[in-house]
């Protein structure tokens, strides 16, 4: 493992025509002593052809597993302290990795930053602008980056997955194994778990952004159907990860990881609603109630405070 040296690992399946954007955003950061590693996960397309065209890239071809298997992959590939990984079609800003890295203390082994997407959406502020969250977390900060302890990481993580793998850089040593190959979204999500349920681990965030997210019709997650995303992240990802960290969980926890997917299935029944979906609306109210009876009362009752909030201050827009 070189002290210094952060590996990018970059996963990519048929984006030839993202995946070099993504190669020269890594290319073009300011901080020098990097090591590129991009695993092909079986791509028909021209992508070797393109990935080969830099020079000091290392190029790994697969057959198609997914990304957490390409992940993988690369992981076992790296050199670095640090490693990173970008999806092939994000874009990171040419300081993301110095002004990560910088945050990167001995006692430190997790930073991530905020993001910008091509759809407008506002990357981490929609979890961090409830009152209650920001009384958690936004407790201790340094110009605008905010500082985790190790309890504060861990309730985090349980609660939700705070970013994307785009978003994240991991201190080699904190990292006990890979990328759960059994998860079919939140694979990112299970590695964060591993780290913080594996020892204390603090962490740094901002919500500068330094990163693109481009919001397109093949990503895991953003973009997606609602229907598509409930059946894979909360049908299948989320019990899955229950089971394999509950024998590390206080039953407080438990419960704070129960009512964070009794809120999803809340929002999904939410967008149900809004495409006039009613069988699908009560299937995810009636999972909500079983996970998580109070929690699912008061996360329909802020649904309804904010529906009828946009909706006066809409009529009072038009009526002015």
């Amino acid at each position: 493992m070189q002290p210094g040296l952060v590996s990018v690992i970059i996963p990519t399946y048929n984006r030839a025509h993202l995946v070099a954007d993504a190669i020269r955003s890594v290319l073009a950061q300011d901080y020098a002593h990097k090591q590129i590693i991009v695993v092909d996960d079986g791509s028909t397309d021209e992508t070797r052809r393109i990935v080969e065209g830099f020079a000091g890239v290392e190029y790994h071809h697969q057959s198609n597993q997914g990304q957490a298997a390409a992940r993988n992959a690369g992981l076992r590939h790296c050199r670095g302290e640090y490693v990173a990984s970008l999806d092939s079609d994000d874009i990171w800003d040419p300081a993301f990795l110095s002004e990560g890295i910088g945050q990167l203390l001995p006692e430190r082994s997790i930073v991530f930053m905020n993001w910008r997407t091509s759809n407008g959406n506002k990357g981490l502020e929609s979890f961090f602008r409830r009152a209650a969250v920001r009384r958690r977390y936004l407790t201790r900060a340094l110009g605008s980056w905010w500082h985790l302890d190790a309890a504060q990481t861990r309730r985090m993580v349980l609660e939700i997955c705070p970013a994307p793998s785009s978003a994240l850089i991991i201190r080699r040593s904190a990292m006990p194994g890979g990328w759960n190959e059994q998860m079919r979204i939140a694979d990112d999500w299970c590695l964060l778990l591993d780290i913080v349920l594996h020892r204390p681990t603090a962490a740094a965030f901002t919500m500068a952004p330094h990163w693109l997210k481009r919001v397109q019709g093949d990503n895991i997650y953003d973009g997606r159907s609602h229907t598509a995303i409930a059946q894979e992240l909360s049908a299948h990802d989320e019990p899955l990860l229950l089971r394999r960290h509950q024998g590390q969980l206080s039953r407080s926890e438990i419960a704070i990881f129960q009512q964070q997917q009794a809120e999803h299935y809340v929002n999904y029944a939410y967008t149900s609603y809004k495409h006039s979906e009613k069988n699908a609306m009560l299937r995810h109210l009636l999972a909500a109630f079983r996970l998580a009876p109070f929690a699912t009362g008061c996360c329909i009752l802020r649904e309804v405070a904010d529906y009828v909030k946009h909706y006066y201050a809409k009529s009072y827009a038009q009526s002015a």
